[in-house]
Parts: structure tokens; C-alpha cells; sequence
């Protein structure tokens, strides 16, 4: 049991139950709107950090379809590119074929005729 400076004592059991001393009672009271209000402020805190966290996800997820859209179209502009230059190629390659022939006709004729 603690007594107060009076020397009565804080917490007393009576036949009305107990009973506090003015004191220990706002201190209880003081203690217990602070815990609350404590609480309150950080489930406050909480959810804004929730909803900012959510708006975030929501700018990213935003940025990602719009980065995929893009991807996307550079990866078909590469596959079209890859195509045009296979093309290419094999033109290259047909114009190599018959500048081959050509010259073997040209050393054929060349040569005095052609040798069968």
C-alpha cells in the first residue's frame, strides 16, 4: 500500500469497495486518454502510410503496364527488323549465285569456247 504525503493511504479497501485516492485516480485517468490517444495517432499514422503504400502500387503498376506496352512494340519492331534483313540476305546471297555464274560464263568465253 502507498501513502500520499498526508499519510493516507492511495489505495484503500472499504466496505464500499475500493477506493482511490484523487491522485493515483487522475493519474490513471491522464494515463489512460494517453495511451488512447497514443493508439488513435499511430492507427492514424498507419493508415495513411497504408493508403500511400497503396497509391504507390497503383503508380507502379500503372508505370509497369505502360513499360510492357512498350517492350512489347520494340520486340515486334526487332522481329520485323530480323525479317528484313533475312530477306535481305538471301537477295544478297542470289546476286552472289548468279555474279558466280556470270563469271564462270564470262572465263568460258574467255577461254575459246565452252569445253564439254
Amino acid at each position: 500500500m502507498t501513502h500520499t504525503e498526508t499519510g493516507k493511504p492511495m489505495i484503500e479497501n472499504s466496505d464500499r469497495g475500493i477506493t482511490l485516492a484523487k491522485p493515483l485516480a487522475w493519474s490513471m485517468l491522464v494515463s489512460i486518454v494517453g495511451a488512447i490517444w497514443y493508439g488513435a495517432s499511430t492507427i492514424t499514422g498507419l493508415s495513411q502510410s497504408t493508403q500511400a503504400v497503396t497509391t504507390a502500387l497503383s503508380v507502379i503498376q500503372a508505370s509497369s503496364a505502360q513499360v510492357e506496352g512498350r517492350v512489347r512494340v520494340l520486340e515486334n519492331n526487332a522481329a520485323a527488323g530480323l525479317a528484313r534483313y533475312d530477306a535481305l540476305k538471301q537477295s544478297v546471297d542470289e546476286v552472289k549465285d548468279n555474279q558466280r555464274e556470270t563469271n564462270d560464263l564470262l572465263r568460258q568465253v574467255l577461254q575459246g569456247g565452252s569445253k564439254k
